[in-house]
């Protein structure tokens, strides 16, 4: 019952407010309604949590009536995912400005997207998880194309169009695998998982997988629409993506890539390791001389997400629990982020570097969580992508000695252009542009709450996410 009020509440607020009857006050309709969601997702977060081997599960069938069997299931994996999407999307909606244009619709959007969201982690057959990851592309799309900047419409084309073709190559994916399944043949993940898939079948298995996730996360080289999309979306729609629906893609390594194609994985990460990992440092070196806050934090996120990916890839516990652990972290660290990125230009109208500086001096609060969320996402210990960031590199270590020591340098490389970027902003005179920046409000001091306060948790007690996920890995 739970996880079907986790999909459904969302989904009946997002149908409320299209009919436009909440007028002026569809943003508070949408954010009374996402907390309940997160409520309900944190008492079923602790029954998973309390009993991480047995998890919720909810089996509508509904083969008498449309040869259906919708089967959900929330377990240690997606609990985690479940919790990021309905702790960030309160933050997302409380941080929009209330003079948005077509406001109902808007609201609506997101929470459309979350139902989707709460749905992707929360299937357990592979049609549902494939409509569940369709329906969360078209909020996205319409956000972009209706509400974003320059291009916005040609930039959320070029989105769709990629994130298609990978979706493409899933589909294949899923109707191949369900003809492997004995008769009567199923597309339920546990049917999946028990085929023993030769060798040679899990070469174009592990291909049309990894193309759908890595151009979902996304991974280079196919990555080329996220800086655009992020720097066209407005910045709730940045958030969006950032925060979680890339966590899609790597959610999928996790759940299908590895247990399906794990002699492929195990004997080909080789080769596509270095790949990744060769984007992870282009990603780095771009963000350092990167003059564009929003670009910078693009391409910031480019080269964490492909760091999760090399954990995850190493296949070894200590890579895969890091690489899960980093998504949930990065999920907040990144959404903290683009906060500060949107209170910054809400008050100086740029978001151009090289016209920022001294903010420090005028709004010491604000400085003060910037910095915050800038050491976690540089790794220092005592937040939560230290954790993460080492059982990766330990995994790496484990797998292969060369790539750990590269994929370590690339991490004092995001310390640089994160410091670099912290120094001219807050730092030096002060510009016309923040001759009069105010600190934080109250209310936008609020809104980091909840992120700060993950960033300790996570980070100084992690062990009550690992134990969950030592299941999950074995």
């Amino acid at each position: 019952m739970i996880i079907v009020l986790l999909i459904i509440l969302p989904l009946i607020t997002s149908l409320f407010l299209f009919t436009g009857k909440a007028g002026q006050q569809s943003k508070t309709v949408a954010f009374v309604a996402s907390l309940i969601v997160f409520v309900i997702a944190m008492l079923g977060g602790y029954d998973v949590w309390a009993a991480p081997g047995t998890g919720l599960v909810a089996n509508l069938n509904l083969e008498q009536i449309m040869g259906l069997n919708i089967a959900l299931k929330m377990d240690a994996l997606s609990v985690l995912f479940v919790i990021l999407t309905t702790l960030l999307v309160p933050i997302i909606l409380a941080s929009t400005d209330r003079n948005k244009r077509r406001p109902a619709s808007f609201f609506a959007l997101i929470m459309l997207m979350q139902s989707a969201l709460v749905g992707v982690f929360t299937a357990s057959d592979m049609i549902l998880f494939y409509i569940f990851w369709e329906f969360a592309l078209l909020p996205i799309f319409f956000i972009t194309a209706r509400w974003g900047g320059e291009n916005s419409r040609r930039i959320s084309i070029k989105f769709l169009i990629y994130t298609v073709i990978g979706s493409f190559f899933m589909l294949v994916a899923i109707l191949y695998l369900y003809t492997l399944t004995p008769a009567p043949h199923s597309f339920s993940f546990d049917s999946f998982y028990q085929l023993h898939i030769p060798y040679a079948a899990q070469i174009p298995l592990f291909l049309a997988f990894f193309l759908a996730f890595a151009i979902k996360i996304p991974l280079f080289p196919f990555h080329s629409w996220q800086v655009e999309t992020y720097n066209a979306s407005p910045v709730q729609g940045s958030m969006l993506l950032a925060g979680i629906m890339l966590k899609m893609g790597l959610y999928g390594i996790v759940r299908f890539l590895i247990p399906l194609c794990h002699d492929v994985v195990a004997n080909g990460s080789l080769y596509v390791l270095p790949i990744i990992l060769f984007g992870v440092i282009y990603g780095a070196i771009i963000a350092i001389n990167q003059p564009n806050l929003k670009k910078l934090i693009a391409f910031a996120s480019l080269a964490h997400v492909g760091i999760i990916a090399l954990g995850l890839l190493s296949n070894n516990a200590y890579g895969i629990e890091g690489g899960i652990l980093q998504m949930f972290s990065h999920g907040v660290n990144i959404v903290g982020f683009f906060l500060c990125y949107y209170i910054i230009v809400k008050r100086t109208k740029t978001d151009n570097i090289s016209q920022l500086g001294g903010i420090a001096r005028v709004a010491p609060r604000f400085a003060t969580i910037f910095m915050i969320i800038l050491l976690a996402n540089v790794a220092l210990p005592l937040t939560n992508s230290f954790v993460g960031e080492f059982l990766i590199l330990l995994g790496l270590f484990t797998y292969n000695k060369v790539l750990a020591v590269i994929a370590g340098l690339t991490i004092i490389l995001g310390a640089v252009y994160m410091l670099k970027m912290y120094q001219r902003i807050m730092y030096g005179e002060k510009k016309p542009s923040t001759e009069n920046f105010s600190d934080l409000t109250l209310k936008e001091t609020l809104l980091f709450v909840p992120i700060i306060f993950s960033v300790f948790l996570v980070g100084i007690y992690p062990s009550f996410i690992l134990q969950m996920l030592q299941g999950v890995v074995k």
